[in-house]
This record gives C-alpha cells, structure tokens and sequence, in this order.
C-alpha cells in the first residue's frame, strides 16, 4: 500500500513537470510576437504558480511515503537489528536473544535490567519465599527445597535475568545452600561424560567450521543444480544444513550458511532491480509522460521481480534454521537434549549412538521434507532467479583465493568427522573388546570423540605451514563453552531430582496418570506438552526437569521407560514457532539483517505454527511405531532398566501376565514410604523383597511355590 502511494506521488510530480516544461515551451514561442508575447505573459505566471502547487503537492506525498516506507522498515528490522553484529556475540545471543538486545529500553539497576528481568526477579524471590514456608510435598522433607532451585531457575531462565550460561550454575550454589546435596555431589554433574563427549564433538565442528569446507560443499553442489529455479536453490541449502547439522552444532551451521545466502539474495535482488529499470525505462521511452503512472511499479525498487526475491529470500533463511533444526533430532550429539537423554542412568545403557540413529533419522528427515514442502509452497513455488553461473564461479574463486583448491586440510577434517560417526556406530562393539577383568566395559563415547579431537591437533595443516589442522588459539575462540555449562547445569539438576526425591513425588503423580492413557495417545500427549514448554524455556532447561520427572514416573507405573522418554527426547526439537525457540532460529534472525527486508516474528509464526503442529503430530505418531521397532518399547519394565543404578528396583521371579505378555520374572519397584522391605509389580501387588528374589519358579518341588502378597 505504501509503494502504491508512493507510485502515486511520484505520478503527480511527473505530470506537475510535465505542466511546467508545456508553460515554458508557450513562453518561448510567445516571444515571436508582441500580441503573443503578451499573451504568453499574461497566462504563464498562472501555469507557473498552477504547476508550482502540483509539484509542491507531489513532493509532499512523496516525503510522506517516504517516511512511511522508513518507519515501516524500522519496524521490520526491530528484533534483527536487536542482535549483535559481530558472529562471535551472535553465538551467545542464540541462546538469550533478549538479554543481548541491544536497542532494549534498560531503565532499573543503572541500565542493567530491562522490564521483564525486574519482573523475573521478583517471580523467583515470590517464588522461593512460598515454597519454603508453605510444605508443598510432604512425603520428602527437601522435595519443596528442590522446588525452590527449579522454579527460581526456570524464572532466570524465561526472563533472561542474568546470561543464560550464568543462570546453569544455580543448582550448583542453590541446592548446597538449601542442603539437598553436597557441593561434591553438586559439581560432579557438570563434567560428566556426555559434556566430554561433546568437547569432543564440539573441537571437530570448530574445526570444519576453520576450513570451510561447508561453504565449499555448498557451492560445489549449487555448481552441479544451478542457481536459477528457487526450489532447487531452497531444496540445496536445507539438505546441505540438514545433513551437516547431524554431527555439527545448528548454531555453527546456520553462521557458516547465512552468510553466504544473504550474499547470493543481494546479489539477486540488485540484478531484479536494475532489469525492472531497464524495462520502466524502456516503457517510458514508448509510452511518454503519460506512461509515468504504469511505470512507477520499477522506479521504486518494489516491482515484482524484487517482492518475488525478497519473499524467497525469507523463505531460504527460514530454510537453513529449519533444517538445521531438524537435522540434530538424528543424533545424539545432534542436540543437547538428546545427549541428556543418553546421559540419564535409566537408560544410558541403551541410547547408543547407532541404535538412537536408526530410531531418530526417520522422524529428523520426515521433518525435514515438511518445512521444505511449506516453504516451497510459501516462499518458492514459480520463483526464479536473476542470477547467472559466473555469481558461483565468483564465489567458488574467492573461496580459492582464501583457501585454495580442495585442499588437504578440508579432506583431513572431512575425513576425522567421517572417522567419529564410524567409531560411535561401532562403539558397541569396541565395548566388548575393551573391559576388565569383570567384563565391564571401560571405553565409551566420549574417549572416541576426544581421541578424533586430538588429531586435528596433531596432523599438519597443509595451507597454514607450520600450524596444525585446528589451533588452541581457534578452539578457545570458538568452542561454545557456555553449551556446556548448560548441559552440566542440566545434569545438575537431575541429581538434585533424585537427590531431593522430588523425581519420585512427581512421578509418582505423572505415573498414576500413565497406566490409564494408551501408548498411542501417551506419546502425543508427551510430545505437545513438551513443545508448549520449549516455546517458553529453552530445550536444554525443558530436558533438564522433564526427563528426571519420567524417569521416575516410569519406576512408580512401572512401564518401560523407552515409552516415555524417547518421545519428550524428540519432542525438545520441534521448536519452529518463534525467533528464540531455538538457537538457529536466533542466528538466522541476526544474519537477516544483510538482507534489504530482513526476517519479522510473524514470518517464523506464519509457517512455524502449522509446521510445529504437523511435526509434532507425525513426530509422535513416528516414536510409537519406531519406539518399538529399535527399542522394543512396548515390553514390559526390562531387566536393563531394573539394574540401572538410579532404579530402586529388583527383578522378581514373579511369573504372570504384564500388559499382554507372559513373563516368568518382572520387576518389582521397592516401596520408599514403607519400613518392612516390600516392592510393587506392574498390577500394582506388593511382596516382600527377600522372598521374590530368593524363589526360584524353576527349583525343586518344595521351592516352586509363588510367594504370598506381602
């Protein structure tokens, strides 16, 4: 609407001119006659003063538009231009968007806090001050304790009070203070083997990120599909983001892609722009004066080549986010919330690297394959592109200039990231080679990943003489040692659940609920309950309390546990529905700035609403059937399970009937409210422990006889 007026002040002025010039060419021609003259004298200063208020008039309109359009882009690029510029701020803004907002208002504690830290502050200390007066829980005396550390953790987080990373060391001061857990016991969850796994993890993204090669593997495969249809050019972006996102941080990804996207958008909008000028001024030339009103459409910059650029260029950015996103669902160093969910002792012994593959990269590529459909429906459908094959070799020979041809340094790199994905496939069979003489295994995922991490600091750099593959001066630049304050921080908290015995209070509820849901409906009401909350907290904090909570809740209904984790697990990915859902939302956000039209929350809303709901439904309905198939899910509590350290459980050798199966032993979960030592089976009846362990089904006549209900 605005161009439109715009247009049309622009129209006016043209033909306010086009009086002018008619007034003046009469007064030259009046000069040949005195009679004429006369008259010419007499009626120009009217044309004149006419012509002066039209142009007055149309100057007016278009200033008016101008500040409109100027207003209007202001408002556009409010939340974009909020972010930080430089990369290295941008990674820490993807996680607290709002605390680094830079054009915030900061009016309390010397223009530190803005409105919402001042009301999170205040949330936290309500908060805190009801739950240690009034006795909430009252089975477990620190359970209320333990409330206090998550709600007033949870209100730093949603409100950003203080940097997100700062906000993963309250369980470490509050949970010694409230005197739920030592400080021993409190520091020991945050380097555990899941933070060194992904030290290891996180030294190889650092180092593809140092030699480029996703740049080059993008450009290479743009070079082979052409830039000139969008839905090829939107199709390339997201396998490439998606692919890499699996065994790289979507934050890394998203800052290696964007850059290179906002480039080639540029580009394409300059090359529409000036060949709608071209073709305004060729209709001008044909049409006259009068053609100044159809003409004005390429004039402004808004003709529709250029709305058709910028429109696909929303979608293309919105494209790398998503499909980053979507690629870190499929493995367990993908994303922070899976890691903490292999990092859980329930189940830490069955969420290997290869078997949550088989299970994850179903759901990640279905999720992928529905953000390219609705941005290709949205955003690319018909578009081309003004681009030409030269746009690539340009780039392709800066790239050279900086790095040379495929160079050994990419290959070395390419080749220790391949290196790690075959050694965490295999790192079950590595396990049974390497034990002591018990038979245990003493190798795990995080020695394989630090050993590939140490390469990169051993082989020689082939471009860089003299340097290794990755130096320390680049890994302590770019490592994001915040992540893993926020995984330590997690497992923290965790602990506290369980140390607190807040976990078995709250499953204990969740469990109750359990039972009388269907599998099939359980998994959908897990999966939404856990977007809703990743819209508001982060996935890490939302992982951290939830996974603690169904892990106890599977003991208390006794129920698989693979039933109910592996679903929340997934469901802290879909996070499409706003700008800080996740951290490549963010990122993408700040690098649209480049962009002449840069990103709104209504664009992530527009499609992140419908796509979030059909993930999540699919996503769901994927993790039943795929729960089953790689985890055996549907089965009764296993003996796994039942051994786990965390599991107050022993396995009875209790014959009977558990959800459909026949079984010979169950397990038994070990009643904590009771002084005799009774456990409770799935059907809800209680034995005494030393009797169900003792019997045997199989022995002599005289010990084949099933214990009594205690």
């Amino acid at each position: 609407e605005r161009c439109r007026r715009a247009r049309g002040a622009m129209a006016q002025a043209a033909e306010a001119a086009g009086a002018m010039s008619e007034a003046a060419n009469s007064m030259a021609a009046g000069s040949c006659s005195s009679a004429s003259a006369s008259s010419a004298s007499s009626a120009a200063p009217g044309a004149g003063q006419a012509s002066k208020k039209d142009l007055a008039r149309g100057e007016s309109l278009v200033s008016r538009a101008g500040t409109a359009l100027q207003r209007a882009a202001s408002v556009q690029m409010q939340r974009a231009s909020s972010l930080p510029d430089d990369d290295t701020d941008l990674r820490h803004a993807a996680s607290m968007p709002g605390l680094m907002d830079v054009d915030a208002d900061r009016p309390f504690c010397c223009g530190l806090w803005k409105t919402q830290q001042l009301v999170g502050i205040i949330l936290a200390v309500v908060l805190a001050v009801v739950f240690l007066s009034v006795r909430v829980i009252k089975s477990y005396n620190k359970a209320d304790a333990m409330l206090v550390v998550v709600f007033v953790t949870g209100c730093f987080w949603l409100f950003e009070v203080m940097p997100i990373y700062v906000t993963a060391l309250m369980p470490m001061v509050l949970m010694p203070l409230l005197e739920i857990t030592s400080t021993q016991i409190a520091a020991s969850a945050y380097w555990n083997w899941v933070s060194m796994l992904f030290v290891g993890a996180f030294l190889i993204d650092v180092a593809m990120e140092h030699v480029q090669l996703p740049r080059r593997i993008l450009i290479n495969f743009l070079l082979k599909t052409g830039i000139a249809w969008g839905g090829s050019v939107l199709a390339v972006f997201m396998l490439v983001a998606w692919v890499l996102s699996m065994v790289c941080s979507d934050i890394a990804i998203t800052l290696m892609l964007a850059p290179f996207a906002t480039s080639l958008l540029n580009t394409a909008e300059e090359e529409a722009t000036l060949l709608e000028g071209d073709q305004g001024a060729n209709h001008a030339e044909q049409g006259g004066l009068a053609s100044a009103r159809t003409t004005g459409s390429f004039e402004d910059g808004c003709g529709p080549k250029v709305r058709e650029v910028r429109k696909f260029g929303a979608g293309l950015m919105l494209g790398i986010a998503y499909a980053s996103t979507a690629g870190g669902i499929a493995t367990t160093i993908g994303t922070p919330a899976n890691a903490l969910l292999s990092g859980q002792a329930l189940v830490e012994t069955q969420v290997s690297f290869a078997a949550w593959f088989y299970f994850a990269l179903p759901i990640s590529a279905c999720t992928a394959v529905l953000a390219f459909i609705a941005l290709y429906f949205g955003y690319a459908r018909g578009v081309t592109l003004p681009l030409s094959h030269e746009v690539l070799e340009g780039e392709r020979q800066n790239l050279e200039s900086e790095m040379g041809k495929f160079s050994m340094d990419e290959m070395l790199v390419g080749a220790i990231q391949l290196l790690l994905i075959v050694l965490l496939c295999v790192q079950p069979l590595i396990n049974r080679v390497v034990t002591n003489p018990m038979g245990e295994p003493l190798s795990g995922s995080a020695t394989t990943a630090c050993l590939c991490a140490m390469l990169l600091f051993i082989l020689p750099s082939q471009v860089r003489r003299g340097e290794s593959l990755l130096t320390w001066r680049v890994a302590q630049e770019k490592l994001p040692w915040g992540v893993l304050l926020l995984i330590g921080g997690g497992f923290s908290m965790s602990n506290g659940f369980t140390q607190s015995g807040l976990d078995v209070a709250l499953g204990t509820a969740v469990g109750q609920v359990i039972p009388k849901i269907p599998p099939l409906a359980l998994h959908f009401v897990i999966v939404f309950g856990v977007v809703v909350c990743i819209q508001m907290m982060n996935s890490i904090a939302t992982a951290a309390w939830v996974l603690p909570v169904l892990a106890s809740a599977s003991l208390s209904s006794v129920t698989n546990p693979m039933q109910i984790m592996l679903p929340a697990a997934i469901a802290c990915s879909f996070s499409f529905l706003l700008p800080t859902a996740s951290p490549a939302n963010a990122v993408i956000l700040g690098k649209s700035r480049d962009l002449t039209q840069p990103l709104r929350i209504r664009d992530f809303a527009r499609v992140g609403l419908p796509l979030t709901v059909v993930a999540a439904a699919l996503g769901a309905l994927l993790s039943y059937g795929l729960a089953e198939a790689v985890f055996q899910a549907s089965e009764p509590f296993p003996i796994w399970a039942c051994n786990a350290p965390s599991a107050n459980c022993v396995w009875a050798n209790v014959p009977g009937n558990v959800e459909g199966f026949q079984v010979q032993g169950q397990a038994c979960i070990v009643q904590d409210d009771t002084n005799d030592m009774t456990c409770k089976t799935w059907d809800g009846r209680s034995f005494n422990v030393s009797q169900v362990t003792q019997w045997n089904p199989y022995g002599p006549d005289d010990a084949s006889v099933e214990p009594e209900p205690a």
